[in-house]
C-alpha cells in the first residue's frame, strides 16, 4: 500500500496580495473622503458664520433708533463673539473732518465691551488718512507691531504716548490687520483686527472671513451715515421752517397793520383828488387835469394794492371771503381799462379794448374781480417797451366767459413760469423793470379767479411777450331768476 502524501494547493502570488493591497487603496480613499468632508465642512461652518454675522449686520443697520455708535459697537461684538479674535475695532468717517476716522465700536474676546471705557483715553481716539496706503490700491494691510514704535503709533491713532502705552499692556496683540471699507468708492471706515502672533505666523484662514464681510460692513456703515446725515439735515431744515413760519406770520401781521394805517388816509386822498377834478374846489386847467387824473389813477392802483395786502393776511386768517352780486363783466372791463388809458400813453403803449355787446351779468365779487383786471393791464403796461401794444379781449362763448390781456413786452423766462403765481414771487426781468411791485397781484387773481370757480390763462415767450387772463363758468355763475 502506496503511502499517500497530501500536498497544499500551489499558491498564486498575485491573488495572494490583492486584498492588501485593495485594503491600503481603500484606506486611503477613506482618509481622502475624510479630509475632504472635514474642509467642506470647515467650509459650511465658515459660510454659517459669515451669513449669521451679515444678518446680524443688516438687522442693526434697519433699526432706526440705534446710532452709528451703537451699530458699530454691535457689529464689533458679533464678531469678536462669533470669532476667537483678541480685538476688534470699528472707525467710520468723521463727521467733522474728511481726512480721519474716528474709534466707534471696539471689543475684545472674553471680556466683550467698549475698549474705551475697559481701558480709558484721554481724549477720543482718531486715525488720519492722509498715509499713502489710503489713496493706494491695496484694500488691506498687515502691521506688526513689534516693528511700530510707541511715538509712531501716537502720531499716527492721535492719541496720547499713555494711551498707547496702555492700549498695548492691556491687548497685548502683536500684529493688526486692516481693512478698507468702502461705498460709493470711498472710504467710510476701517475694520482693524488684533492677532496674538506676528504676522509672519498669520495665514490666509486668519483673515478669509474679515474679507467676505468688508464690502458688506461699508455699504451698511454707509447707509448709517447717510442715514444720520439725513436725519441732521431734515432737522435743520425743520428749524429753518419753523423760523420762516414765524418770520412769515410776523409778516404777515405788519402787512396786516400796515395795509389798515394805509388805507384810511389814502381814501381820502383819492377823495379829495376826484372832487379836485369833478369842480367841487373850482375851474381847473387842462394841465391841472390832466397831472390830477394821474395822481387819481395812481392813487386808484395803491387802494388796489393795499387791498391785496390785505386779502394776503384774510387768507391766513380764514376770513378772505367772496361778496357775488350782479356784474357786467364788459361794464368792469371797460371802466377799469379807461382808468388806465393815461398810465398806458405815459409808457407810450397803445391800449386797445373793443367792449362786446349784450353781454350777460354773472354774479361776481365786483371789488375782487376788478383787482384782478387792474393787475393784468396794469402788469402789461408796465412790462411792454415803448410802442408795444397791448389787446384786451373778452368774449362771450356758449358755456364760459373769457378774458385776454396780450401784450408784446418782455415776457416770462421759461424756467420762472412755474412759481410766478406763488405769494411774493416775481420773475429776474420782472424785477429788474419794475423793482417796486409786490409779488402779491398774480397770486391773488388766482385766489380770486378760482374762488369764483374759474381758472386763469397763462402764456408766455421771454422777449415776445405774455397773455393772461381767465375762464368763467356761465352756468356757477349765472344770475339767480325772479321767483
Amino acid at each position: 500500500m502506496e503511502d499517500t502524501q497530501l500536498h497544499a494547493p500551489p499558491t498564486n502570488n498575485k491573488s495572494s496580495h490583492m486584498p492588501f493591497q485593495k485594503r491600503r487603496q481603500l484606506e486611503r480613499d477613506i482618509e481622502h473622503v475624510t479630509a475632504e468632508m472635514y474642509r467642506r465642512n470647515r467650509e459650511l461652518a465658515d459660510t454659517n458664520k459669515t451669513l449669521s454675522l451679515l444678518r446680524t449686520i443688516d438687522a442693526l443697520v434697519l433699526e432706526p433708533h440705534a446710532s452709528l455708535k451703537m451699530v458699530c459697537e454691535h457689529i464689533s461684538e458679533a464678531i469678536t463673539q462669533a470669532t476667537d479674535y483678541p480685538f476688534v475695532g470699528l472707525l467710520t468717517r468723521s463727521p467733522h473732518d474728511k481726512d480721519e476716522v474716528v474709534l466707534r465700536g471696539s471689543s475684545r474676546a472674553g471680556q466683550v465691551g467698549q475698549l474705551e471705557s475697559g481701558i480709558g483715553f484721554s481724549r477720543p481716539l482718531h486715525a488720519k488718512l492722509t498715509h499713502p496706503w489710503f489713496s493706494g490700491f491695496a484694500s488691506t494691510c498687515l502691521i506688526d507691531l513689534t516693528d511700530q514704535s510707541d511715538e509712531t503709533m501716537t502720531q499716527f491713532l492721535n492719541c496720547s504716548l499713555q494711551d498707547i502705552q496702555r492700549i498695548r499692556k492691556q491687548l497685548d496683540v502683536k500684529s493688526l490687520y486692516i481693512v478698507k471699507l468702502l461705498a460709493r468708492r470711498q472710504i467710510v471706515g476701517l475694520l482693524v483686527v488684533g492677532y496674538l502672533t506676528p504676522t509672519a505666523q498669520l495665514s490666509e484662514g486668519d483673515t478669509k472671513l474679515l474679507d467676505h464681510l468688508s464690502e458688506s460692513i461699508g455699504v451698511a456703515l454707509d447707509n448709517k451715515l447717510l442715514f444720520d446725515e439725513n436725519q441732521r439735515v431734515l432737522k435743520q431744515i425743520k428749524e429753518s421752517n419753523t423760523k420762516l413760519m414765524a418770520l412769515d406770520e410776523a409778516k404777515d401781521d405788519f402787512i396786516s397793520m400796515a395795509s389798515h394805517q394805509l388805507r384810511t388816509p389814502l381814501t381820502s386822498v383819492k377823495g379829495y383828488i376826484s372832487m379836485v377834478l369833478e369842480g367841487d374846489a373850482g375851474k381847473i386847467t387842462p394841465q391841472q387835469q390832466k397831472l390830477l387824473s394821474q395822481a387819481f389813477t395812481s392813487s386808484q392802483r395803491m387802494v388796489y394794492i393795499i387791498a391785496d395786502l390785505l386779502n394776503v393776511s384774510r387768507l391766513r386768517t380764514g376770513k378772505f371771503l367772496m361778496e357775488p352780486s350782479p356784474v357786467n363783466l364788459a361794464d368792469v372791463v371797460e371802466q377799469e381799462v379807461s382808468q388806465l388809458k393815461d398810465t398806458a400813453e405815459g409808457h407810450g403803449v397803445k391800449l386797445i379794448y373793443q367792449k362786446p355787446s349784450n353781454f350777460p351779468e354773472l354774479m361776481l365779487d365786483d371789488t375782487k374781480t376788478r383787482q384782478v383786471i387792474m393787475n393784468f393791464v396794469d402788469n402789461a403796461i408796465y412790462y411792454t417797451p415803448p410802442k408795444g401794444t397791448i389787446t384786451v379781449t373778452l368774449e362771450d362763448r356758449p358755456a364760459t366767459v373769457e378774458l385776454r390781456v396780450q401784450d408784446n413786452g418782455i415776457g416770462v423766462p421759461r424756467h420762472e413760469q412755474a412759481h410766478l403765481f406763488t405769494k411774493f414771487y416775481r420773475a429776474a426781468n420782472a424785477r429788474k423793470a419794475r423793482p417796486d411791485g409786490t409779488g402779491l397781484g398774480l397770486f391773488m387773481a388766482k385766489k380770486v379767479v378760482v374762488s369764483q370757480h374759474g381758472s386763469l390763462i397763462f402764456a408766455s415767450k421771454e422777449g415776445q411777450g405774455s397773455t393772461f387772463g381767465f375762464v368763467l363758468s356761465k352756468a356757477k355763475l349765472t344770475k339767480p331768476q325772479a321767483g
